[in-house]
């Protein structure tokens, strides 16, 4: 299970897809808060290049969040910034999801956890959700 203290997501991937949406959503949906808002543009950032979606400003909404979930999807030659705010947000003392192929040398960190696909991390968030509503009840009812 992932355990966070505030539930603050910064969501990260060399674009946006709609794997890295739907776990925006599926978070949303769990009770976690999403810090990082590149991906809330309309249309397609790619016209915009690293510029716009890996600056001071993101760099600033990753530091105040508690988990970085990285969506690299089955591209195996993802840019070097994606990597880059991986080891950042590690520096800085917060946990990773990495989804993709894993990365020589970061996946070998106890604080980053590596899941194939979008949907592998989508179950564990579903059954995060289900395990906590089973304890509340639980509570409830003793």
């Amino acid at each position: 299970m992932i355990a966070m203290p505030r539930k603050t997501v910064y969501l990260d991937g060399p674009d946006c897809t709609q794997d890295l949406l739907d776990i925006k959503w599926s978070l949303r949906s769990a009770g976690y808060e999403i810090g990082s808002t590149w991906h809330d543009v309309e249309g397609s950032l790619s016209f915009l290049g690293s510029a716009h979606h890996w600056n001071e400003n993101r760099v600033e909404q990753l530091q105040i969040c508690d988990l970085l979930v990285v969506v690299c999807g089955d591209n195996e030659k993802t840019v070097l910034e994606v990597p880059m705010m991986a080891g950042f947000a590690l520096a800085r003392g917060l946990s990773v999801i990495w989804i993709g192929p894993p990365v020589r040398g970061l996946t070998d960190f106890r604080s980053v956890r590596h899941y194939d696909t979008a949907e592998d991390f989508r179950k564990q968030i579903l059954l995060e959700v289900t395990t906590h509503a089973d304890l509340t009840r639980d509570r409830l009812v003793a």
